[in-house]
């Protein structure tokens, strides 16, 4: 029997979430968001959340419960600073069948993209950003998913992913740390693009 906790993968996730959002947001590259009233805010940084929180989790419940899965939901933390709601899976699953739950909010974001592309909207970019960026933790539990034979039993109890056999390994430890290299690498491109205008005004 293998068991898989995303939880011992903390900072794999923090890691990976910020290559999705940086990754997807060049996607969408006429977005500029501008908090200049709590308008502003509430619109730019709350309902895109109300969207994809619920969307997110209630696509992957969607699924599992078009396999005939019993689902609960429930909140983790990673760490001290990130709370994540999420979707336990309680009925046994193939590790084919759950890679499709798991997979499936990947939808939100394809749909969010493609309204954000039509409508040049910010609000439908930025929950197309958010949702990518809230994958981190998906990906990861796929890579441990496609370790096992597809016919495999799954079973998620919300703090651990445990299966009837097999090793449930997303990846080796130099994947972790190529993570953090390749962030590096990324945020040190971003601050060598970005423009930096230095005005000397000088006094009357």
């Amino acid at each position: 029997m293998g068991e898989f906790r995303l939880s011992d993968y903390s900072s794999d996730f923090l890691t990976l979430s910020l290559l999705l959002l940086i990754g997807s947001a060049f996607t969408v590259p006429w977005v500029e968001v501008s908090v200049s009233s709590l308008r502003d805010f509430v619109y730019y940084l709350i309902l895109p959340w109300v969207v994809v929180i619920p969307f997110h989790e209630g696509l992957h419940a969607l699924v599992a419960r078009l396999f005939g899965a019993r689902v609960r939901f429930g909140v983790t933390t990673f760490g001290k600073l990130v709370v994540a709601p999420y979707t336990a899976v309680e009925t046994p699953l193939t590790a084919r069948r759950f890679i499709a739950v798991t997979l499936a909010p990947l939808s939100l974001s394809l749909i969010a993209l493609a309204l954000a592309w039509l409508l040049r909207s910010d609000f439908w970019a930025l929950v197309y950003v958010f949702n990518t960026a809230g994958m981190a933790g998906d990906f990861i539990v796929i890579l441990a998913l496609l370790g096992l034979s597809p016919d495999t039993e799954v079973v998620d109890r919300g703090e651990a992913l445990v299966s009837s056999s097999g090793t449930l390994e997303p990846y080796p430890l130099w994947v972790s740390k190529a993570l953090r290299v390749v962030l590096l690498a990324v945020l040190l491109a971003i601050i060598a693009r970005a423009r930096v205008e230095v005005v000397v005004e000088n006094s009357p």
